[in-house]
């Protein structure tokens, strides 16, 4: 009985490995279907392989572990391609995003089903926090060349679909963007031999201002440089009743 037993769950096994395995490989071929015709000029044929890598990712997000799929990693770091898992530290949210190129493949997930989806934009989703159990708080983030940008929504999750709630400002959204390369050179002392004025500092890397969560108190921060006389200034709200009471800031039109 015992011996039956065993050689029951080897095959089970052994078919869970093959499915896992034939899973992967088709994921794979989508996903260099997608790429060999990302310079393709037939829309049509692009607009196909889009959907059929988003419909095997999300079948891979909600029926394996994608993080056990180490050929399908490898491959995406051989064309300089990469993905993310991100849970939430409290209730059933997860964020996956992959990076290819310039895009992004952006997805949200609640007990292992797709609720949210984002594909092939430049900004990306950063990072989700539960806020109950059916809302969620989901940061954005953009990179630039000299700056970067952070963005915060509350969405709530209603059975098969998710739509923004009200937002943490209304109508508007808590922004945040700073300069991450900044030029600092500055007219140097004249050199002697060549009678040209050197130049001096340079290029300075600033860490970019993000936007923070605290999920055990549910404050949500946010750092910005005032214009008028570059004070660091940290405010912080707390999540009650559904939303944040947060005063209108997005340091691209320096207003607070």
């Amino acid at each position: 009985m015992k011996k039956h037993l065993f050689f029951a769950y080897f095959f089970v096994c052994t078919l869970q490995l093959s499915a896992q395995k034939n899973q992967e490989e088709i994921l794979i071929a989508s996903f260099l279907e997608l790429n060999s015709k990302e310079t393709n000029e037939d829309e049509v044929a692009l607009n196909q392989a889009v959907q059929k890598f988003d419909e095997q990712l999300i079948y891979t997000l909600e029926n394996y572990d994608i993080t056990s799929f180490k050929t399908f990693e490898k491959g995406l770091d051989s064309l300089y391609t990469d993905f993310s898992v991100k849970k939430a530290e409290t209730g059933n949210f997860e964020l996956f995003t992959l990076r290819n190129g310039f895009d992004r493949w952006n997805y949200v997930l609640k007990d292992k089903k797709v609720v949210m989806k984002a594909l092939k934009t430049f900004d990306y989703f950063y990072e989700i926090h539960t806020l109950s159990n059916n809302e969620f708080l989901l940061i954005k983030r953009m990179d630039e060349m000299s700056f970067s940008c952070f963005e915060a929504f509350v969405y709530h999750q209603n059975l098969h679909n998710s739509k923004p709630k009200t937002n943490i400002l209304g109508n508007k959204v808590l922004s945040v963007c700073s300069w991450t390369n900044v030029d600092e050179s500055y007219p140097g002392k004249t050199d002697p031999e060549t009678g040209l004025q050197t130049v001096e500092g340079g290029l300075k890397i600033y860490e970019p201002l993000e936007i923070k969560f605290n999920p055990k108190k549910k404050n949500i921060y946010y750092t910005f440089y005032r214009l008028k006389d570059g004070k660091k200034i940290t405010r912080k709200a707390k999540y009650r009743n559904g939303s944040f009471k947060i005063k209108s800031y997005d340091a691209r039109t320096f207003e607070e």
